[in-house]
């Protein structure tokens, strides 16, 4: 078991206690990558944690992001199975075991997720289609929608191209023989890109609805890059249409997000000022003009 913690002080504690006694009982070994935290949070979980046989903290000396923390991390563990879990997760009882179960008995799939839940226990959408423009349009269509992974039912085990990464378990050796995490993707759709190129070497993901986590979402996000996180999620979409995209997919990508800024502007509030403020950067290179109020 893996997380990593960048100034994680509210979030890193309710994670391992959820964690403890399955971690304890299957013999597991959890490991606190801490990404050169100055909350204190990582002092707090060794000094609450530290004695117990299955609890480890390794601290880097620098931010290493997500993608090249977990590579840091995953090469020096010494383990078939890894479950590598956002620290801004909860595992509900039993799920551990369950997503465990999963991936240890599938040699045909790469990355393994559970069902993600709001912290008021509503499903949090997890199943995606490859980023690429098709999908996106498909996805703002009403004839087409219900046809896209994001809406399908999250109460049945399937495949699925990728799913969000708050959670998740594969074979290290094949996380390895990946290459592991394009560490280019410093902050968002780092998990993305690697089940795009595990669904490449012939393994799709699998989503395990048996096992339920609760999903802060975005707590270290929003303390690094404040109201800019999400420009800094389109353009991990743009890095990735980039490396993975066919011919002019960026510049289609683009202008549908152009189109959708135009039918939204409209009905622009100031309260949504700052999520279009995107697909103005995306058009103009600048995300310094947002919605007339």
């Amino acid at each position: 078991m893996l997380t990593l913690n960048w100034n994680g002080k509210s979030v890193l504690q309710p994670l391992i206690q959820s964690l403890a006694d399955d971690i304890e009982r299957l013999s597991g070994e959890l490991l606190v990558f801490d990404n050169c935290s100055s909350d204190g949070s990582q002092d707090e979980a060794e000094e609450q944690w530290g004695e117990c046989p299955w609890f480890r903290l390794v601290r880097s000396p620098v931010n290493l992001g997500f993608a090249g923390g977990a590579n840091r991390a995953i090469a020096g563990l010494n383990t078939e199975f890894v479950i590598l879990a956002n620290s801004d997760t909860v595992f509900l009882p039993g799920s551990l075991e369950a997503l465990l179960e999963a991936v240890k008995g599938d040699s045909i799939h790469g990355i393994f997720g559970p069902r993600l839940l709001w912290p008021d226990g509503s499903l949090q959408r997890s199943l995606r289609d490859f980023p690429f423009p098709g999908a996106l349009i498909r996805e703002h269509l009403p004839l087409f929608r219900r046809k896209c992974a994001v809406n399908d039912s999250h109460e049945v085990a399937r495949s699925v191209d990728w799913l969000v990464g708050a959670v998740m378990a594969f074979r290290r050796s094949l996380f390895l023989e990946a290459d592991g995490f394009d560490q280019e993707f410093f902050f968002y759709h780092e998990e993305t890109e690697l089940q795009y190129r595990l669904y490449q070497m012939g393994h799709r993901s699998f989503f395990v609805p048996e096992s339920e986590v609760i999903h802060l979402e975005g707590v270290s996000a929003r303390q690094k890059f404040g109201n800019t996180t999400y420009t800094k999620y389109i353009q991990a979409k743009i890095k990735f249409l980039r490396k993975h995209g066919y011919a002019g997919s960026v510049a289609l990508f683009r202008l549908f997000m152009g189109f959708l800024q135009c039918c939204s502007r409209s009905s622009c509030s100031r309260s949504q000022a700052a999520g279009y403020q995107i697909h103005l950067l995306l058009l103009q290179g600048s995300s310094e003009r947002a919605c007339p109020a």
